[in-house]
């Protein structure tokens, strides 16, 4: 039985690997710009506003890594500890709470970014950006079915102040691809 559990588990925590995998880089838009340089032009940016938030969009990007790397760390720590023959119930606990702390660690880095960001655009830029990714947002929850029954209405609710965070819609991938 307990065999059963430790492949079940490895099993589990393999798909979630693949989850926190980073994407393939979007294919161009119709006018042959990556998505985040299309999302870019219709701001309407300054070139300070360009320049600070590409070094923002580097400096976020560098720190991903770093904070990727300790994810994919802590869950091969977790894949060691499961495919023990005796495995300790606490040591794995406290290995799952790691692997949870640092995914929390990589989505808020993409939160801090957001508002980084936000701060730097006009009042009407944010209006617009956050519309963009409202779009975007929208698109992902239903390409990977996350919008169940009802989900697609309180989803639109949220992002529209009814309710909840209106956080612009930050993803895995966060608003600066």
């Amino acid at each position: 039985m307990k065999k059963y559990l430790v492949v079940f588990l490895t099993l589990a925590l393999s798909s979630l690997s693949f989850a926190q995998m980073p994407s393939m880089p979007k294919r161009p838009s119709a006018m042959n710009m990556p998505r985040h340089e299309a999302m870019m032009a219709k701001l309407n940016l300054t070139d300070k506003q360009k320049e600070d938030l590409k070094n923002l969009r580097f400096e976020t990007q560098k720190k991903q890594i770093e904070l990727r790397s300790k994810l994919a760390e802590s869950k091969l720590e977790l894949a060691k500890l499961l495919d023990s023959d005796s495995p300790n119930q606490a040591a794995i606990e406290k290995q799952m709470k790691e692997v949870a702390d640092n995914t929390l660690a990589l989505r808020t880095n993409h939160l801090d970014a957001w508002f980084e960001a936000n701060k730097q655009l006009t009042p009407e830029q944010q209006k617009i950006w956050r519309g963009m990714l409202r779009h975007v947002v929208q698109q992902r929850a239903m390409q990977h079915g996350m919008m169940g029954r009802g989900g697609m209405m309180q989803m639109k609710g949220r992002m529209n102040g009814q309710g909840g965070c209106d956080c612009g819609g930050m993803g895995m991938n966060g608003p600066m691809k």
